[in-house]
């Protein structure tokens, strides 16, 4: 799946939500509508043999009207089509229910109109909150290459229900004088705070990542910084990083508390196998890491030709079905990573799969970010003075939720 394909998921969510609310407001309209009618034509001819007392209903459509409604306008016009239902009942039938219909229906359109006025601002500004931490989360987003230097990625990123904040997920792939190097992170928290610490989190992982040695320093520069930015021990990242030496083809992984990446392989007999990257012992989270041992959290492993590596943030694994049961993600991928199937890419798949398990909208963000080795590595390329050349850096950049 292209970068593109990343924010129309996000994008179609939303214009599916929106789909879905207009629906329902149709629904009600038409509900009531009906009601109405059936109402006044009940009560105008008697058709109900028992004394009737259908009228007083006629107060309920304006209260429903004002629940969640933007304006007043909506419980206004509801309760002058009930009003006048009611006058054209009392003007035929003359009683003292009728009477009370009428007088209940207009408090009750008074009533929810003014309870309205009182809750819209509160409404838009809600809002306007969120659309501004979705404008910031998006403005973060960088495009993702499908090549970088002789790996190739793809990316699957999964907004979460219109209803829910937006989180701090994040991720990054840059070329560095010590290899390809990548970031997947979660922020605590959601919205547009939560935003703001994943760009600030990244934008120091910009900069650190090119002039630090090792993946353990890199951790320990950025949890400095975040506790300088954000006071210390008040933020916290889980992160993952990882570094791919395409001239030794080996991969080195760095756990602060992220959920781990998963190695897909092909086996002699052409099947793929799965193996979780389990580091001897993760660090403690960004922000928080001087407060435990990071000796453990570093792991370093061959990554042979043809080799894949996922990253995903817990979006995923905490996705969960009708029976609250959690998304098996490497049970699910050992199946889906299907050797030679061009024509269902495995990020697709297990995208389709995730929300096919779900059957809703998700509850959080979700990211999968794939990196797959060439066929074979390519061998050194020599420069005039003996030392090894790298190609031009380059860097992707994307953070969800």
């Amino acid at each position: 799946m292209t970068p593109s394909a990343a924010n129309k998921d996000s994008a179609g969510n939303n214009d599916s939500a929106l789909t879905q609310h207009a629906l329902t407001a149709r629904w009600l309209e038409a509900v009531t509508a009906v009601s109405v009618v059936i109402v006044v034509i009940v009560c105008l001819t008697h058709a109900w043999g028992a004394p009737s007392q259908l009228e007083l209903l006629l107060a309920v459509p304006p209260a429903l009207a004002g629940i969640g409604a933007a304006t007043i306008k909506r419980p206004l016009i509801f309760g002058a089509a009930t009003t006048l239902a009611a006058v054209i009942i009392l003007a035929i039938s003359h009683d003292a229910l009728s009477t009370a219909t009428l007088v209940t229906t207009v408090i009750v359109t008074t009533l929810a109109a003014a309870a309205t006025s009182r809750s819209a601002p509160g409404t838009q500004h809600m809002a306007n909150v969120l659309s501004v931490a979705e404008a910031a989360q998006r403005a973060v987003l960088r495009p993702l290459p499908e090549h970088l230097g002789p790996l190739d990625l793809g990316v699957v990123y999964l907004a979460a229900a219109a209803d829910a904040k937006v989180g701090g997920d994040l991720y990054d792939v840059t070329s560095t004088p010590y290899g390809i190097r990548l970031i997947i992170g979660d922020v605590r928290g959601k919205g547009l705070g939560a935003v703001d610490v994943a760009a600030d989190v990244l934008g120091m992982y910009r900069e650190v990542t090119h002039e630090v040695h090792t993946l353990a320093e890199l951790a320990r520069r950025l949890d400095a910084g975040l506790s300088r930015r954000w006071g210390e021990h008040e933020e916290f990242v889980t992160a993952l990083f990882a570094e791919i030496d395409p001239e030794a083809g080996r991969l080195t992984i760095y756990s602060c508390g992220h959920p781990p990446a998963i190695l897909i392989s092909t086996g002699p007999d052409g099947q793929a196998g799965v193996e979780v990257l389990e580091v001897p012992a993760p660090a403690p989270p960004l922000g928080l890491l001087t407060l435990g041992d990071d000796s453990g959290a570093g792991r370093t492993l061959l990554f042979k030709p043809n080799d894949q590596l996922l990253f995903y943030t817990d979006g995923v694994t905490e996705a969960r079905d009708s029976r609250r049961v959690f998304y098996p993600l490497d049970e699910r991928l050992a199946a889906l990573a299907t050797p030679n199937d061009a024509k269902t890419p495995l990020l697709q798949a297990l995208r389709a799969d995730l929300l096919r398990y779900v059957g809703a909208p998700l509850d959080d963000d979700a990211a999968l970010l794939l990196v797959r080795a060439p066929a074979a590595w390519p061998r050194p390329v020599k420069s005039s003075g003996g030392h090894g050349s790298r190609a031009p850096e380059k860097r992707a950049t994307i953070t969800g939720t």
